[in-house]
């Protein structure tokens, strides 16, 4: 059975294999490599991922939602057809939407996959996307940082020494790190990121622009209508990768306004989301040891580095060459999969040799309540720490010990992993009993304690509160969640382009809404009466040109021949 790499993005999300002595990217049932990060409920229980859902942003925004990776292992929750769902249920959606795609295009069972995290993500975090695989009937012995997997990708097959920070920017989270690779050994010397910056918070800004000049109050307006506004916003930053200038018509209440932006008023309205990103940069420089004239240059991944004005900002601050890998988009799957195949150890990479790092430091809480670090951040993984404690009160009988990951120089400001305690301590003076606690800490984040005080062994392996779900849990979750079916792959397209449809529809002018509506209903009544397979393939083909045909022209339908579209045997 095969082992896939997947990366779960906030975005998009895509999966991979090696295969045939290469890494391969694994399309979907639309032959595209991209499946949007979208979950959507349908009244009749109906689940639907991906293209689908991304066009339901519009048509039915209460029950559909995106960017849900940025809450992973939090309490928030969604709500849909009087249901609840985590950010993790949602990601499992997306996870067996991918592992459905993967076992037709390769023709075999997944059980298995790596799955790709921001590097910046927490232990909650990080036991919430195994529990999301887990959910979707994956094993997910081994999770990998999203820039390491870059790291990966770019150093395979290279035999030179080097050394360069991987800038993964994508539609929610910002990593940094930097990477010292040579020979078949590619080692993390620092990261570092943010986890709440991404290409959305660009989205919103130029959206909130937008309001601005019209003199538009956000909460007047519907739901759906901000959703087209915030679509518009989207869609006019990717305009703006390709040219200095961009603007769209938007219709809202069937008046047509203009959202018009230049790449640089769009660095003077973001001016403190691009002081953002040179934090954590400053950081793993810093981290690191090196300096600027030690690093060979700086690698641009992830959707949202394909934005001029984040090269532009990152050419202005750094010292060494800024490049764009050449498939930004792509890199992470592919990196995941090549950490598959080394932990499968198959193919030409199974030599290959990733040295991680601990993201967060490991340690517990000492008697005037600060963080004392055990385990440091950027240590190298897997690694193992003692450090010697004392009681601070005369007779003390019990030593208290909560573990905490985290920098935060107060303790209880940091995550708590867990407590453990010894108790029975003989009855001396303070300072003179002593425990030594050592935590050994491995590449799939598991956290192993051990304190000696004595006579006194304790040991325990911590595992995240959130993170196993017991076995009955697990199935009772299973069950809940497999009893709501994904969109039948077959029906995808159908679906799709009727979500599309509509929500041009609510995008257009009144003249163009008469159009819209008459192809709808011709392509509904096909669907519904017609069995023929080929009628049916003609009838979705005829409206995804007509659908695509309206989007290019932006709703504008003068001097477009409609009879184009008209079938020949309409009438027979």
């Amino acid at each position: 059975m095969a082992v896939i790499g997947i990366d779960l993005g906030t975005t998009n999300s895509l999966a991979s294999i090696w295969r045939n002595g290469k890494i391969e990217l694994i399309p979907n049932i639309f032959g595209e490599y991209l499946t949007p990060s979208v979950v959507s409920f349908g009244e009749d229980g109906e689940v639907y991922v991906g293209k689908v859902a991304k066009e339901r942003l519009i048509t039915a925004p209460s029950v559909t939602f995106a960017e849900f990776k940025r809450n992973m292992g939090s309490s928030y929750r969604y709500v849909a057809n009087g249901k609840y769902y985590t950010a993790e249920d949602l990601s499992s959606f997306v996870l067996r939407r991918l592992k459905e795609d993967a076992e037709a295009y390769l023709g075999e069972e997944v059980t298995e996959a790596v799955i790709s995290v921001p590097a910046y993500f927490n232990d909650d975090k990080r036991c919430a996307t195994k529990n999301a695989g887990k959910l979707a009937g994956l094993n997910v012995e081994r999770l990998i940082n999203e820039p390491s997997a870059v790291a990966l990708k770019h150093h395979m097959g290279v035999e030179e020494t080097e050394t360069f920070i991987i800038f993964d920017f994508g539609g929610g989270t910002l990593d940094i790190s930097l990477v010292d690779a040579f020979d078949n050994l590619v080692e993390i010397q620092a990261v570092s990121g943010d986890n709440y910056l991404g290409g959305k918070d660009f989205n919103e800004i130029i959206a909130e622009d937008f309001y601005k000049e019209h003199h538009m109050v956000k909460d007047d307006l519907t739901k759906e209508e901000q959703g087209i506004i915030l679509k518009e916003a989207e869609i006019l930053k990717r305009e703006l990768t390709n040219q200095d200038k961009a603007e769209r018509k938007v219709y809202i209440q069937d008046r047509e306004y203009v959202m018009q932006m230049t790449n640089q008023h769009l660095i003077h309205i973001s001016m403190e989301l691009f002081k953002r990103m040179s934090i954590p940069i400053r950081r793993v420089i810093n981290d690191s040891g090196m300096q600027m004239e030690d690093i060979d240059k700086l690698i641009l991944v992830g959707g949202s580095s394909k934005m001029p004005v984040v090269e532009q900002y990152l050419k202005s601050l750094v010292t060494i060459p800024v490049v764009k890998d050449l498939s930004p988009d792509e890199s992470i799957a592919a990196g995941v999969g090549i950490a598959a195949a080394i932990k499968e150890r198959v193919g030409d990479v199974k030599d290959m040799i990733l040295a991680d790092i601990c993201p967060f430091s490991l340690g517990t809480e000492i008697y005037d309540g600060s963080f004392s670090p055990i385990i440091e951040r950027n240590d190298t993984l897997p690694c193992s720490h003692t450090r010697e404690y004392v009681t601070v009160e005369d007779y003390q009988t019990v030593m208290k010990f909560p573990i905490y990951q985290g920098d935060n120089m107060i303790a209880r400001e940091n995550l708590l992993l867990g407590t453990m305690q010894v108790v029975g301590l003989p009855q001396e003076p303070r300072g003179k009993v002593k425990a030594r606690i050592t935590f050994m800490y491995d590449i799939n984040g598991i956290l192993d304690i051990k304190i000696v005080s004595g006579e006194q062994t304790l040991h325990r392996v911590i595992m995240n509160k959130k993170m196993g779900l017991s076995e009955a849990e697990l199935e009772k979750r299973l069950k809940q969640l497999r009893e709501m079916t994904l969109s039948s792959m077959e029906d995808e397209n159908v679906h799709y382009l009727l979500e599309k449809a509509q929500r041009l529809y609510q995008e257009s002018t009144p003249l163009a809404r008469a159009y819209l509506a008459e192809q709808i209903a011709r392509f509904r009544a096909v669907m519904m009466k017609e069995r023929n397979a080929r009628m049916r393939r003609e009838a979705c083909v005829q409206l995804s040109v007509y659908l695509e045909a309206v989007e290019r022209n932006k709703f504008d339908f003068h001097g477009f021949d409609e009879s184009f579209f008209e079938d020949d045997n309409e009438e027979e």
